[in-house]
């Protein structure tokens, strides 16, 4: 049944589900998958928006908006959630392979095969790595090229450092040069480029602590001021009936924005900021948006509740 729901789909998306269940091990059919997760989201949406409209009393147009919303919602969680999962294994391989490639540099120079290499390399340490290594190896000790089996390795890791350094190991094999200065020197190429990306992830640090401050305090001051004084002008305005003279020079009647479309519109804009905030700390930090959506939930958290507790303090300031 879950497969002819994912028909319906376009071919993009089920081919990315394909990619990260891939790049996850997860050992389940795509096309299931993504019918499941289909339908999971729209009975989740479904129940999400009823339950909404029961118990905080919302009109009933507000129905297909939540609904479609809480369908969104549960759709991202679940690919940046398995995105992430595979940008994690692809940090941790890219933490260890200089140490992987050096092992196996060592095994070749001590009179090894490249079969025998792999699989002495493949150490429990390595984790995700050791797997691939050990499936290498044995596929090698089976007949197959060495260049083929290599660079079936970055098919299930989405690492571009991991991709390069296989098609640059191939391209040595290839032109017949030494294996073992291959890996040697990938290996210290590759500790090189972690060194640099350190040494600029320590200089634009700042940028992302000052863009955090900004979006999880700053903004929300201001709103959490601002909304607050909007309300208690509306709320004056609305005490002077509009048959009396008014020695001011202001202008008499009432706010037409109403408190309820003001807190909605900070809770959105604070949601948005905390949304794009999050994805720009992540190309900062990281050279990936996808990396910032870690840091969307505290931000929102933190935002709201400076924005709430800004408005309670200033309320509890000024009451008289």
């Amino acid at each position: 049944m879950y497969e002819y729901i994912t028909k319906l789909l376009p071919k993009g998306i089920t081919r990315s589900y394909h990619e990260l269940l891939r790049y996850n091990d997860v050992r389940i059919d795509s096309d299931r998958f993504t019918g499941f997760l289909l339908l999971f989201g729209i009975g989740a949406a479904f129940a999400l928006a009823f339950d909404s409209m029961v118990l905080l009393s919302l009109p009933g147009e507000l129905f297909f908006p939540i609904f479609v919303a809480s369908f969104a919602a549960v759709q991202a969680i679940a690919y940046v959630w398995l995105s992430l999962a595979a940008d994690a294994k692809a940090r941790f391989v890219e933490s260890i392979l200089p140490d992987a490639l050096r092992l196996m540099a060592m095994n070749l120079r001590a009179g090894m095969t490249a079969d025998r290499a792999m699989l002495l390399a493949a150490k429990p340490e390595f984790g995700v790595l050791e797997r691939e290594l050990s499936k290498a190896g044995k596929q090698i000790l089976a007949g197959k090229e060495v260049r083929y089996a290599l660079l079936e390795i970055p098919k299930r890791i989405r690492s571009e450092t991991l991709e390069r350094t296989v098609h640059l190991i191939t391209e040595g094999i290839e032109s017949g040069g030494e294996l073992s200065e291959l890996l040697e020197q990938a290996a210290e190429d590759i500790q090189h480029t972690r060194l640099i990306q350190g040494e600029i992830q320590a200089h634009v640090s700042m940028y992302a602590i000052f863009i955090f401050m900004a979006a999880g305090v700053g903004a929300p001051l201001l709103l959490g001021i601002s909304t607050y004084i909007v309300e208690v002008l509306g709320r004056q305005f609305a005490r002077f009936p509009a048959s009396v003279g008014n020695p001011l020079p202001i202008a008499q009647g009432s706010i037409a924005v109403s408190p309820d479309f003001l807190m909605a519109f900070a809770v959105a804009s604070l949601s948005l900021t905390a949304l794009f905030a999050g994805l720009i700390i992540g190309i900062i930090r990281k050279g990936n948006a996808r990396e910032g959506m870690r840091y969307l939930l505290p931000l929102l958290i933190l935002s709201l509740a400076v924005f709430f507790g800004v408005r309670w303090f200033v309320a509890g300031a000024f009451s008289f």
